[in-house]
C-alpha cells in the first residue's frame, strides 16, 4: 500500500461538485465539459488545477511558479 491511498482526491471531489452545481443551474454545456475533463483526469491523461474555484488543464507543470 502507498502512503497516500487513504487520502481523498480533492480534484475529483471538486469536479463532481462543480458538475452537480452546473447541472442544477441548467448549464449542461459546462457540466458536460467538466465531466469530460474529469474523465480524462481519472484516466491519467491530464492534470487539473484550480483558479478562483474553476478548473483548468495543467499543460506543463514545470512552467508553473507557485
Amino acid at each position: 500500500m502507498g502512503e497516500h491511498e487513504n487520502v481523498l482526491d480533492f480534484t475529483a471531489y471538486k469536479m463532481r461538485n462543480l458538475i452537480e452545481d452546473l447541472d442544477k443551474a441548467n448549464r449542461l454545456d459546462y457540466a458536460n465539459a467538466v465531466q469530460h475533463a474529469l474523465d480524462l483526469y481519472m484516466l491519467g491523461e491530464i492534470d487539473i488545477g484550480f483558479a478562483n474555484g474553476w478548473p483548468y488543464v495543467l499543460e506543463d507543470i514545470e512552467d508553473i511558479n507557485l
